[in-house]
């Protein structure tokens, strides 16, 4: 064992690891990618990791530097959450530590998983209403600021938390709050690093306030950069809270340790409505119009990803064959069962004559199930290679949606590959799975050309490929081209008050290195099955 290791295991209650089958675990995500750590810091409590981020940052004083970057269940899909340092997993950091349910609050570590939590919470009557991957953890939800199927009525993770806890660069921990304009004096004024934050951020937010007003009024949805800075001051009470800038940060700015979060009365019932177009501008026409019936979740899947599940005899058999060539409609309905059956009735009566659709019953809802499940078919596929995430979580605006698709099919014909989309158009946030052969050079070569050339086919139609997650790595190679002077500056500026010595994630983002990436595509398949 290495000695900082073998130091670091001296002092701290969780465990460091060095041993090459473990780093070799901590070496992949969803991502293309494969970085080796030098080790793994699995922290058992906040005092864990405020000594082990105190005792890099001194390391990083004698220009010895080691970058961390925190991770939580691996399923990163940009490499954000892989390094060359030290990997500090939350994987023991998830203990749900308090329930309120006259509140409607819980606190919790940030290393538990959206289904852990919600599993505990239903036994209050209680839920925090996010349609994520059940594995993410609540740190991860904000640092990647994930845009869930259900943000379009419940608003995403971001109006659900209240407060949270972060370890800062030089080992400190620190609690957001929001702090009203006569009492900023109280923090501006602290010794401690974090004084020095709130001072460096409010001046900051002061000489950029026309380009932080132009960014906050932006109509394209996008998560580069620290585009939630816009988010610190609110403009009718002028109060001022740091929570905001973590959205998005992916670990660059702080390590999230604990969160308090708001939550909802659990709806035990979700009722599902499923209709077949032949073309998505009818299937645009229908979600216009039962839209105002609020759904749960409206995703919209072009119907020939389920064509690969039918061959893997994933066949849900709600529809006859012709129609798994257009576009599915999938609702959502999370109310009492009777008002969930009054709307879906209110679907079927809204629906044109040259389209089928299925109400969810007692009798077909393993079918229902087998529809959903059919992506997971679909993405896991490898009659050419892998389908790996490298153009998830996109935003295309709803009008520009039918143009983007048409101008789609010539990027198809160029990679001489379907590219069907999927996802929430509630959100306008989508993905496309193209097949990579990562264990060849045209294949690595495949990963960042494709990566330039939909950043451009969706930039043309008003939306920006990181619309529901921020970039991370490997999308960081187009977006930073687009960035302003003034943007990289203020954003610069951002990650040098939290960050001083670049100890936090530095190759993400805006640190993001084209030659990097291209060293670290990884070269043979994951050992998963991918979601």
């Amino acid at each position: 064992m290495n000695k900082i290791a073998k130091y670091l295991n001296q002092h701290i209650i969780g465990n460091v690891f060095d041993s090459a089958p473990i780093l070799e675990a901590y070496s992949t995500d969803n991502s293309p990618l494969k970085i080796l750590p030098q080790m793994v810091v699995l922290p058992e409590n906040t005092s864990d990791i405020c000594k082990t981020v105190k005792f890099v940052n001194q390391l990083s004083n004698k220009s010895v530097h080691i970058p961390i970057t925190v991770r939580g269940s691996g399923l990163d899909k940009t490499g954000a959450d892989l390094g060359d340092g030290i990997i500090m997993s939350m994987e023991h950091m998830n203990k749900i530590l308090e329930i309120d349910d006259r509140a409607r609050l819980v606190r919790v570590q940030a290393g538990v998983t959206l289904g852990q939590l919600n599993s505990a919470l239903a036994l209050y009557g209680l839920t925090v209403p996010i349609l994520a991957n059940p594995r993410d953890t609540i740190g991860s939800l904000i640092a990647n600021f994930t845009t869930d199927s259900a943000a379009g009525k419940y608003n995403g993770i971001y109006y659900y938390v209240d407060q949270l806890e972060a370890v800062l660069s030089t080992g400190e921990p620190m609690q957001t709050v929001r702090v009203s304009r006569p009492h900023m004096s109280h923090k501006t004024t602290l010794t401690s690093f974090e004084g020095e934050i709130y001072r460096e951020m409010d001046r900051l937010i002061d000489e950029n306030s026309g380009l932080i007003s132009d960014l906050g009024n932006r109509s394209m949805i996008d998560a580069t950069g620290y585009q939630m800075v816009t988010q610190v001051i609110r403009d009718v009470t002028k109060s001022f809270d740091l929570l905001p800038i973590f959205y998005g940060s992916q670990g660059t700015l702080g390590i999230i340790t604990e969160v308090i979060l708001r939550c909802e009365v659990f709806q035990p019932e979700v009722s599902h409505f499923v209709a077949a177009f032949e073309s998505v501008g009818a299937a645009q026409d229908f979600i216009q119009d039962i839209m105002p019936l609020v759904p749960q979740e409206l995703n919209l899947y072009d119907a020939r990803l389920f064509k690969t599940a039918v061959e893997h005899g994933k066949d849900p058999a709600l529809f006859a064959p012709k129609f798994y060539k257009g576009y599915f409609v999938w609702a959502g309905f999370d109310e009492p069962p009777r008002k969930a059956v009054k709307k879906m009735k209110k679907c079927l009566s809204l629906l044109p004559h040259n389209a089928a659709a299925v109400m969810e019953t007692g009798e077909n809802t393993n079918d229902f199930r087998r529809l959903k499940s059919a992506i997971r078919s679909y993405i896991n596929d490898d009659v050419r290679g892998e389908r790996v995430p490298i153009m998830d979580d996109f935003y295309v605006p709803s009008d520009k949606l039918a143009n983007f698709l048409t101008d789609l099919r010539t990027l198809e014909e160029t990679y001489e590959q379907e590219l069907p989309v999927f996802g929430s158009f509630s959100t306008s946030n989508y993905s496309v799975r193209p097949d990579i052969q990562l264990n060849s050079v045209e294949g690595r070569q495949f990963v960042l050309k494709f990566i330039r050339d939909f950043d451009s086919l969706i930039r043309e139609h008003g939306g920006s490929i990181t619309g529901g997650a921020p970039e991370g790595r490997t999308k960081a190679v187009a977006t930073n081209e687009h960035l302003s002077d003034d943007e990289i500056n203020l954003y610069s500026e951002i990650k040098t008050i939290f960050d001083k010595n670049g100890i936090f994630n530095p190759d993400v983002k805006l640190g993001a290195d084209e030659k990097v990436i291209v060293r670290h595509i990884r070269t043979s398949y994951l050992n998963k099955v991918l979601d």
